[in-house]
Parts: C-alpha cells; sequence; structure tokens
C-alpha cells in the first residue's frame, strides 16, 4: 500500500455519501455556496469577451502550454533547479509524501524552528505534514482564513480553494469562541467582517513570531528560478516575507517554462476560481534576501514532490498533470454540491479527485469515486486546460473491470448487457417490454417509487418513468410517414 493509501479514506465513500446527503446544516451550507462559485465564474468569462478576448482561444493556448511542459518535464524541472540555485535557493527532491515530510522536519530542527506558519497547500495535505511536525514539536499554523478555520475543527478542507465552504457561520463563531477565548453569541452574514478581523488580530502574532513560512505554489517558473503564489488573503505575503526560512512544498508537475506562459495561465486561473479578472495577490518569489533588503527570507528551500506524479507521464491520464487546481471542476459537479468534499475521503475533491485519488492512493483504495459521476460533463466543459475528466474517469472504470476489481455480479450484468447490445431484434423486443413492466410499475403521478431489480436506483431518488413508446419505435414510425 502507498503512503498516500495509508492516510487515504476513499474506500468508504458509499458510507460517507449516505452520511453527508442527509446533513441538513451541511445541505444548507451546500446551497447557498454553488450559485457563488458557477455565477462568478460565468461573470468573469463574460467579462473578457468584453475585452474583445476569447475565452475558449485561452484554454486551447493553456492546455497546450501544459502540454509542452509534460513532453519534456525532466529538461524544464533541470532548468528550475538550475536558475532556483543561481539564485540563491535549494532545491531539494521527495519521492513522496513521507519523504517531503521529512525533509521539511529535518530543515526546521536543523534551524531551531518551533513555530511555523503557513499558506494553503494542497500538496502539503497529501504528506500530512501538520502531522510531522506536531510530532516533532514544531507548531504549524493554518494562516489561509478558510485553512485556520478547518485547523480549529480537526478537520481537512473540503474544497481546493474555499476550505472551509462547508462551515455555517454558527459552527464558525463556536470554533472562534472556543480558540479565542470568549463567550460564544450570535452571528448573522452582517458580521462576518468582525468574525474576519478577529481572525486577522490572532494570526497577525503568530506571523511574527514563526521561524520558518510554509507555502505550495500555483506555479514554478522554469527560466527564473520562481514560485508563484497566487491568492486573495495577505497572509501568503506574510508567510513569505516575514519568517527567516521560507520553504516551498509542491508537486513536480507545477512547472512553467517561462513568465509569459505564467501571464497565460493567470488569465484562465483566477477567472476558473473564482471569477475574478486577476486575484489579490500574485506572488512571483524568486532566490532569497539580498543584503540591500529589507524583507523576505535568508533562505529559501525548494521540495519537488513526485508521489505518483512521474508513474503517470506517458500514461492513458497524462492529461490529469495539466490540472492548475483551479477548483472550476467541483463548483459546477452536481454530485460534489449534493456530498461536499468530505464524502471523496482524500485530499482532492470532485472530478479531480475522482481522478486523482485512485491514480496516487492506487485503484483498489478508491473503487466507488470514478463512478461518482452523473457523466454530464460539467467539469470538462469548464476546465481551463481541457482535461477530460469524464473519459479519464471511463477509464478508470474499465481498469477496474480488468482488474478484476468490479462485485463479480456487476461484472456479469455487463458482459450479459453487452451480448445482449450485439443481438438487435432481441435487444429491442427486451427493451419494449422493459418499458412497459416500468409503466406498469409507476404510481399515480408516474413516478416508480420501488424498483424490485435495482433497489438501489429508487432508495434515494424517484425514478420517473418511461413515457411512451421507445427510440426504435419512433424512430421506424417516422421513417413510415
Amino acid at each position: 500500500m502507498s503512503a498516500a493509501a495509508k492516510h487515504s479514506q476513499a474506500m468508504f465513500f458509499r458510507a460517507r455519501a449516505g452520511e453527508k446527503v442527509t446533513n441538513p446544516v451541511l445541505q444548507r451550507a451546500l446551497k447557498k455556496a454553488k450559485p457563488l462559485f458557477v455565477g462568478k465564474r460565468a461573470k468573469g468569462v463574460a467579462a473578457l469577451a468584453e475585452d474583445g478576448l476569447d475565452f475558449e482561444a485561452l484554454r486551447s493556448t493553456a492546455e497546450n502550454i501544459r502540454n509542452r511542459v509534460l513532453a519534456d518535464l525532466d529538461v524544464w524541472l533541470e532548468i528550475f533547479e538550475e536558475r532556483a540555485t543561481a539564485r540563491g535557493a535549494e532545491v531539494l527532491w521527495a519521492r513522496d509524501g513521507e519523504e517531503a515530510s521529512r525533509l521539511v522536519v529535518e530543515i526546521a530542527q536543523r534551524h531551531g524552528v518551533t513555530k511555523a506558519t503557513k499558506s494553503k497547500s494542497m500538496l502539503s495535505e497529501e504528506a500530512h505534514l501538520n502531522a510531522a511536525l506536531e510530532a516533532a514539536g514544531v507548531r504549524p499554523v493554518e494562516t489561509d482564513l478558510g485553512e485556520y478555520i478547518v485547523q480549529l475543527a480537526g478537520e481537512a478542507p473540503s474544497h481546493i480553494i474555499a476550505p472551509a465552504v462547508h462551515k455555517t457561520i454558527e459552527e464558525i463563531e463556536a470554533l472562534f469562541a472556543k480558540e479565542h477565548g470568549r463567550p460564544a453569541v450570535p452571528r448573522t452574514s452582517d458580521d462576518i467582517p468582525a468574525m474576519t478581523r478577529e481572525a486577522r488580530e490572532v494570526l497577525r502574532q503568530h506571523f511574527l513570531t514563526a521561524e520558518m513560512g510554509i507555502t505550495g505554489a500555483n506555479f514554478l517558473i522554469a527560466e527564473t528560478g520562481t514560485a508563484a503564489l497566487v491568492t486573495n488573503e495577505g497572509n501568503g505575503r506574510m508567510v513569505t516575507t516575514l519568517p527567516r526560512i521560507h520553504v516551498v512544498v509542491t508537486g513536480i508537475e507545477k512547472i512553467l517554462p517561462t513568465l509569459e506562459d505564467f501571464a497565460t495561465l493567470m488569465r484562465v486561473l483566477p477567472r476558473s476560481a473564482t471569477g475574478q479578472s486577476i486575484s489579490n495577490y500574485v506572488s512571483l518569489l524568486t532566490g532569497t534576501r539580498a543584503p540591500a533588503e529589507t524583507e523576505g527570507p535568508e533562505k529559501t528551500i525548494f521540495i519537488l514532490v513526485d508521489n505518483g506524479r512521474a508513474k503517470l507521464l506517458g500514461s492513458a491520464y497524462q492529461d490529469m498533470l495539466r490540472c492548475i487546481r483551479c477548483g472550476a471542476c467541483m463548483n459546477h459537479c452536481p454530485v460534489y454540491f449534493s456530498l461536499g468534499g468530505h464524502a471523496y475521503g482524500w485530499v482532492y475533491p470532485g472530478p479531480m479527485g475522482s481522478v486523482l485519488t485512485p491514480l496516487y492512493t492506487g485503484i483498489e483504495n478508491a473503487l466507488d469515486l470514478p463512478h461518482a459521476s452523473t457523466g454530464c460533463n460539467q467539469c470538462g466543459s469548464v476546465c481551463p486546460v481541457r482535461i477530460p475528466l469524464p473519459k479519464l474517469m471511463h477509464r478508470l472504470r474499465e481498469d477496474q473491470l480488468e482488474l478484476g476489481l468490479r462485485p463479480q455480479r456487476e461484472r456479469w450484468a455487463f458482459r450479459l448487457w453487452g451480448w445482449l447490445a450485439r443481438q438487435p431484434r432481441l435487444y429491442r423486443w427486451l427493451v419494449r417490454r422493459a418499458a412497459g413492466y416500468l409503466r406498469w410499475l409507476a404510481d399515480d403521478s408516474g413516478r416508480i417509487r420501488i424498483l424490485g431489480l435495482a433497489p438501489g436506483w429508487t432508495v434515494g431518488r424517484d425514478l420517473p418513468a418511461p413515457a411512451g413508446k421507445t427510440f426504435h419505435e419512433l424512430y421506424a414510425a417516422r421513417k413510415r410517414h
């Protein structure tokens, strides 16, 4: 079992999904969030058109940039290491999350670090870095507001750009009251600025006293040896400029060749994530503080992590390495917004997680995730780098069947269906009889409440009965006329 698989709970997706879909507090939070994500992206894309720019053309360009990197990933990584080292940074390599955590702990111990402030990093979630730091006596403090909230709750993020999207104001107030040592008070949306200020005042003390800052990187720019950090909160800059040590922990696939390529990706990333034309803070971090400079770290260390990425190169799943972690796929996914992120059981939820989790933790450890899809392709249609997510989920399902990982009854059912599909006359005859049977099962409202042959379909939903004749019957009637 891989190191990532040890920490994954993706194999319990069905049980988690059943729990989340019936949680009224979670459902209320998700219902409020989805229209905001979808609406803001739509406005951001429309604004591009008003400026005379074609978003679909930008998507194609972004896709080509990411493909160019993946075609020669080793070369671009070597260029990045050379340029970053020339600017005074140190570049380390980690095979997996456990090695990445070990390297960070060694750096902290070598420099006498007792507290590390962190800006949001999904790779550090993959590596379970906070637990490793705590075990070594180093206090990690999440400083992204959403990450701070879920850290107080002892939870993992449920969304990659809005970690606490599943939390209500009442839940956050209870966490703040307990952590900040004050009585809880009634809160409404009008109190959000005050609650944000309260968190800011608490975190400011951690910024000023931490010896090490830890971030991820949205992109690594090869030509300059630069880490690009894109945030909507000032915490990213506080983490990278105030502590004397800055550690960047990120995946090997985050490379971009040039600053010009970065500028292109920045036209699609914020719009896809939050609908903004550009995020509030875009930081380009290169090297260490020069003698004449007054801010920045004395030491910058990049830890470039594989953790299952290299094996995807040249495989049927290489397209997944184009992902720029914008969250658009989950923002538009009906399954994600029915369950929330925690149902998926690992770091990455939604359609991206339904592909990445099986690939990184082992297909046998996430059997249900490739099936957590309606096949509607909303995810693929909004992905800024055109990752064919439904196609990749379908390929994972095929792999499961080929490896004998699906239940025997399911495998026999597919074989039977495949045989019937090759017998057109028999297939059409059976479809007509099945349609009639389903109409017979329906109640007066035209809904099937209990489907005896496949009860799972109607446990949590009503199934509409067939409206009338089958497609082939309608087509034959049309040809006659």
